[in-house]
């Protein structure tokens, strides 16, 4: 196999120096489940669902926080709205101000979520009543501070930051973050309008150093996904930008996001596995979004959210997140072809059909993915959990109907 693109590994000081989110954050978010409608009771339900041993996975009873789900993230509408000062819901010192309602103990939820094992995140510069009514600099600071210790203090482990307030200065936020002590993870929630590479802005960083340098562990590529299958094949598109061949800008400590996953929430079974996969071959983070309470859901998708082998290429990293190859039909394509490494000899090729009503076979050269046009390669088909023999040059999948992919991994062999 060709040598795999090596990023220096000299380090400057981290904007956040929180040592996490070197490899894409998996877990669930509240957002795309119950929308507005969240409340502590829920969370901590689905926190023990997440930890719940029952079901199997390769011969071995285990839960869906066992496979690397572990991140619980508690989104919008946590907030009393209009009960602070000038309307909004911090108060005079800056603290933010919980709808103790439906949340009666930020800090009971939390140890809840660690006493199961995993880690739990909160969300800030809200969207559900917005904040944007502030002008005074000493305010504004306190605001900022005592947002930050506040995610600290109620013990988070994460922090997903919206671009729909008026507190949008992501260095800012990450150095008060790590001031606290405590290793946040966060998330940039822009919407694909703040990124590595920019000079300006709410978080300016090169993004080209291991780990990045970016104040922030993975970062919105985009809209705000639906669950449909346009809706999701047009942000998997958005991730392209940050796939440079020699130095991409998705990776270890700030991964490309093109938002939560939908799986279980699509039309079918083909286009959950093929979403799945799509968020799996570009190292975007793996943050479910369907009710995980109930288990017909679960049940319905367990082989695509516990496929072991789908997940290993999702978290390794040998220098790349991966990237589109070949795009076939335009602006509106048809049928795509993914790569990426995923070991010193192995390459994982993911094939997606975005076409409506044609089903097609693809050829996928070796060389396209990384290997020598001689070499011999044994090809394991992932989604099938099969072998599929050794090929050299050239190989042709079956065909792939409409809104279905196929998942594989090569491997050179001696």
């Amino acid at each position: 196999m060709k040598a795999a693109v090596l990023l220096a590994l000299a380090v400057p000081a981290l904007a956040i120096d929180n040592g996490i989110g070197l490899t894409p954050p998996m877990g669930w978010r509240s957002w795309n489940c119950y929308h507005a409608d969240v409340t502590q009771m829920l969370m901590e339900n689905v926190m023990d669902k997440m930890a719940e041993r029952n079901r199997t996975v390769n011969g071995k009873v285990m839960s869906i926080a066992d496979l690397g789900y572990v991140h619980v993230g508690l989104d919008d509408n946590w907030q009393a709205c209009g009960k602070g000062v000038n309307g909004s819901f911090h108060d005079a010192d800056g603290n933010p101000i919980i709808n103790t309602a439906t949340f009666p103990s930020m800090k009971n939820m939390t140890d809840h979520g660690h006493s199961l094992g995993l880690s739990v995140g909160w969300y800030m510069n809200n969207c559900i009543c917005k904040e944007t009514q502030f002008t005074d600099p000493t305010y504004i600071a306190k605001h900022m501070q005592q947002s930050a210790k506040a995610v600290a203090d109620f013990g988070f482990d994460g922090v997903k930051l919206d671009g729909c307030g008026e507190f949008r200065n992501l260095t800012w936020w990450g150095d008060l973050l790590n001031a606290t002590g405590r290793p946040i993870m966060i998330e940039n929630c822009h919407w694909g309008e703040t990124v590595p590479g920019q000079t300006t802005g709410d978080a300016p960083c090169t993004g080209t150093t291991t780990p990045s340098n970016c104040p922030y562990n993975f970062f919105r590529t985009s809209g705000d996904i639906t669950n449909t299958w346009a809706s999701m094949f047009k942000n998997l598109q958005t991730t392209t930008p940050y796939q440079n061949e020699n130095a991409p800008l998705a990776r270890p400590g700030t991964w490309a996001y093109p938002d939560m996953l939908e799986v279980g929430n699509l039309a079918n079974h083909n286009e959950d596995r093929a979403h799945f996969g799509a968020w799996c071959i570009v190292s975007a983070p793996l943050i479910l979004g369907y009710d995980v309470t109930n288990d017909t859901i679960t049940d319905k998708v367990w082989d695509i959210i516990s496929n072991t082998e789908a997940i290993a290429v999702n978290q390794a990293w040998v220098g790349h997140p991966g990237r589109l190859v070949h795009s076939a039909g335009g602006s509106n394509p048809s049928i795509q072809l993914w790569s990426k490494p995923v070991s010193s000899t192995s390459s994982a090729a993911f094939v997606i059909n975005n076409d409506p009503t044609k089903g097609y076979k693809v050829a996928i050269s070796m060389t396209d993915i990384g290997f020598d046009a001689t070499q011999k390669v044994a090809v394991r088909d992932i989604w099938e959990h099969k072998d599929l023999g050794t090929i050299t040059g050239t190989f042709e999948t079956d065909e792939v109907v409409s809104h279905d992919s196929r998942f594989y991994t090569f491997t050179a062999t001696n």
